[in-house]
């Protein structure tokens, strides 16, 4: 992936530098065939998370643009500018330290500790198994979880089937899985500057144990861009479910957007008449975390008021594109909305009333359009190797040239 970073160097003259970062990405990518299916016998078991989902370890080259300017920049000269557009202004990426300054002037703790009891009780398919329906395969699979805690790590094993009826689609079929994620017990914010999260392979995981994918569909293409007829996909047969997910070879299910699925009405699997305009009534719930350990809220959370207010996130298509070069076509723009370039924000959340991080599913940006990055797009903390099956984890964002 390509990183453009775009800054200010003198006081009295505004000069735009540049440069990129030609490293790998991320293994876990999209499969670009995705009625290459293994044989029956080989999908019995799912590869390790993080592969792509031929099942293959291949990398994909970098194909995204990310612009960024330092602080006190306020115009940046993007990729492909139209003359009859107003100037961008983008945000720079900050890290935070130990503990971040809220609005108040108060700091919020960016420590999360996952034995405390409020959290026992998030997980889905836990307690009991699940028999969800596959309406594309006209089959049943089984949702189901289990947690442990190994060292200081917090382990889910799941089939990475949800617990409402779901959709193949054209990579049918779904199969359960022998799914295993790891996060730490105490994720805490990197000092680091962000990892890149996978473009077309898991990104996070649900409280269902499901992936969660990043925004690109096989071909690179944006797939929820690709839903709602922005382009047209002239490169493979692409198409998601109604809850925002599909399968791919390997059998394994999994979204690119929404998910809120799984907390519409609890005591059924049924979807018929599912629409999004249900997501609203889904207020700060915590829908899955990211492989950095941080949770992952619902598009909807409340106010300093007590109000219901939509999260949106600060990605604007590019003018002139349409989602069809994928993550190329967007560009991070500083208070369109409240989140941060990798889709998160401090504040309180029913699990930690006192704030801390936490991402959020997107379903709209500020704008009112499409919701890209959709989940977390990059990572403010460490993320655990054993979700890959290689210890490459992306393209970070490389620092300005001197």
């Amino acid at each position: 992936m390509r990183v453009l970073l775009l800054g200010v160097i003198s006081i009295m003259a505004i000069t735009v530098l540049s440069c990129t970062d030609d490293s790998l990405s991320l293994p876990g990518a999209e499969s670009t065939q995705a009625n290459d299916l293994q044989s029956t016998a080989d999908l019995q078991t799912s590869p390790p998370a993080g592969t792509n989902d031929s099942g293959n370890d291949t990398a994909l080259e970098p194909t995204a643009t990310l612009v960024i300017v330092p602080p006190n920049s306020t115009t940046v000269v993007s990729p492909n500018p139209d003359p009859t557009q107003p100037a961008t202004t983008v945000s720079p990426i900050v890290i935070p330290d130990a503990t971040t300054p809220a609005s108040d002037g108060s700091s919020y703790p960016t420590k999360i500790l996952y034995l405390d009891e409020v959290w026992a009780n998030i997980w889905l398919c836990k307690d009991s198994t699940v028999e969800s329906a596959d309406l594309t395969a006209s089959g049943t699979q089984i949702c189901s979880v289990l947690t442990e805690v190994v060292g200081d790590n917090f382990v889910i094993n799941s089939t990475g089937i949800p617990n409402h009826d779901f959709e193949s689609t054209p990579g049918c079929c779904a199969i359960e899985q022998n799914q295993v994620w790891t996060i730490p017990l105490e994720p805490e914010l990197s000092n680091a500057e962000p990892v890149m999260a996978s473009e077309r392979g898991a990104v996070a995981f649900t409280v269902t144990g499901v992936a969660i994918y990043g925004p690109e569909e096989g071909p690179g293409g944006d797939a929820v861009a690709l839903e709602y007829e922005y382009f047209v996909e002239d490169r493979q047969a692409v198409d998601l479910g109604i809850c925002g997910g599909h399968a791919g070879p390997g059998g394994e299910y999994h979204y690119h957007y929404d998910s809120n699925c799984m907390h519409w009405h609890e005591d059924s699997q049924d979807i018929a008449g599912y629409t999004l305009d249900i997501a609203s009534s889904v207020i700060s719930k915590v829908i899955g975390f990211a492989l950095d350990g941080f949770p992952i809220y619902s598009s909807y959370e409340q106010d300093q008021s007590g109000n219901s207010v939509e999260v949106t996130s600060s990605y604007r298509l590019i003018s002139g594109e349409n989602g069809y070069n994928g993550i190329d076509d967007y560009v991070y723009v500083e208070d369109l909305s409240n989140l941060d370039e990798c889709n998160g924000h401090f504040g309180s959340t029913p699990e930690i009333p006192e704030g801390t991080y936490h991402y959020h599913s997107t379903l709209t940006n500020g704008d009112g359009d499409l919701g890209f990055p959709y989940f977390p797009l990059c990572y403010k903390g460490t993320v655990n190797e054993d979700n890959y099956r290689s210890t490459d984890l992306g393209r970070g964002v490389p620092p300005p040239r001197p």
